[in-house]
């Protein structure tokens, strides 16, 4: 019996790889298999190509990083960031892409909420979100300040709750029921605060946390707007 040749797997063509193509592919692997199944054999594989043409357009894992912030930016800003005549509301608008952009991708939005992209996508945000505070009203000092302070907040906020996501099914389910269990069975004597309240907070994967944070930045900003 003639022995089978085996099959060479076909080359990915030459110059069909660029930034854009290896962010995307990094992103399905980081989505599908978890952030630290990304390494750059595995994009390689992916990709259908030698891991060492990865090198040709990202000097290290630490710069795949950073595009891959860009890259939650480029969603926030997909088809433009409208700017309204309520600054209030457009605060509202990024401040949801955001989220949206950092819990869709929780793997790696879990991770990246300190790092500064240094890139385009991430320049337009930043733009969009100090015109809403200069058009609240607040001068250019108070204006930088409550951009920085608003701009972490949701990304922190953002990055928190894609970590929730990114929680093995059981381990979240865990820590969600212990709101339901531990905290309900605590004694009211030692902690009367917790017992007063504690039919009303909200779970931690509630759907109106992230709003009402949102909220109650821009309350602090009219606030703020009003005496600068």
């Amino acid at each position: 019996m003639a022995a089978t040749t085996p099959q060479r797997k076909p080359r990915r063509p030459r110059g069909s790889l660029n930034q854009q193509v290896i962010v995307a592919a990094a992103l399905r692997i980081a989505d599908r298999d978890g952030i630290d199944a990304l390494t750059f054999p595995a994009l390689g594989r992916e990709l259908e190509a030698h891991p060492t043409a990865i090198y040709r357009h990202f000097r290290d894992k630490d710069e795949l990083m950073l595009a891959l912030v860009d890259a939650l930016h480029a969603e926030v800003t997909a088809d433009g960031l409208p700017v309204t005549d309520d600054w209030a509301a457009d605060l509202r608008a990024v401040a949801t892409r955001i989220h949206d952009a950092f819990v869709g991708h929780a793997q790696v939005g879990q991770i990246v909420a300190a790092r500064t992209a240094r890139r385009p996508h991430e320049f337009a945000v930043v733009e969009h979100i100090l015109g809403c505070m200069r058009r609240a009203g607040l001068a250019e000092p108070e204006a930088a300040r409550c951009y920085r302070v608003f701009a972490d907040a949701v990304l922190a906020y953002s990055s928190m709750e894609a970590a929730l996501h990114a929680l093995a099914p059981q381990t979240r389910q865990a820590d969600l029921l212990s709101w339901e269990v531990d905290y309900r069975h605590l004694p009211a004597a030692e902690y009367p605060n917790l017992a007063a309240t504690i039919d009303h907070i909200p779970p931690l994967d509630s759907p109106g946390n992230f709003p009402l944070m949102v909220d109650l930045l821009i309350t602090a900003i009219r606030a703020q707007a009003a005496v600068s």
